[in-house]
């Protein structure tokens, strides 16, 4: 079982550790990001207005195994950038981690939530999919699927 708590500085390395290359750093946040992923990177995105990190941890151990980020506009939330620990993946982590970002959003009174995936990344759409998000008619991003959530 995991639970989230706001990204913590300490947490950075682990992230960045968690991004083995470009193909996964691009995967992780598109373009926005440069290879190589350092801590001040993800650090620098904490200053975007309404954007807060998040960490997914065992509920067992303490120990970090998942990532994402919410930035909310009125009442709808945009999750960005999950990524679960190499190591953990293939336990259903991811879909645990977004489902309860969608509870913690659901909490603030979110109506709507949205999300950016790579058009390639199917284990990351179907995830999404399972979870109940649809995709948008048309994404205004070229090779980017668009998808939401409606509460």
């Amino acid at each position: 079982m995991i639970s989230i708590r706001p990204r913590k500085e300490a947490d950075l390395a682990t992230v960045v550790e968690w991004v083995p290359d470009a193909a996964a750093l691009y995967l992780f946040t598109g373009p926005r990001l440069r290879w190589p992923l350092t801590t001040e990177q993800l650090s620098e995105m904490e200053s975007e207005p309404n954007l807060s990190a998040w960490i997914g941890a065992s509920s067992s151990n303490g120990m970090s195994v998942g990532h994402f980020d919410l930035t909310q506009h009125d009442e709808t939330f945009r999750i960005g950038r999950v990524i679960i620990d190499p190591a953990q993946r293939g336990q259903r982590l991811a879909a645990t981690l977004v489902e309860l970002a969608v509870a913690k959003v659901q909490a603030l009174g979110a109506s709507r939530i949205t999300l950016n995936v790579i058009a390639g990344n199917s284990p990351a759409i179907r995830t999404y999919e399972r979870i109940g998000f649809r995709t948008y008619p048309t994404s205004t991003e070229p090779g980017v699927v668009s998808m939401e959530l409606l509460l």
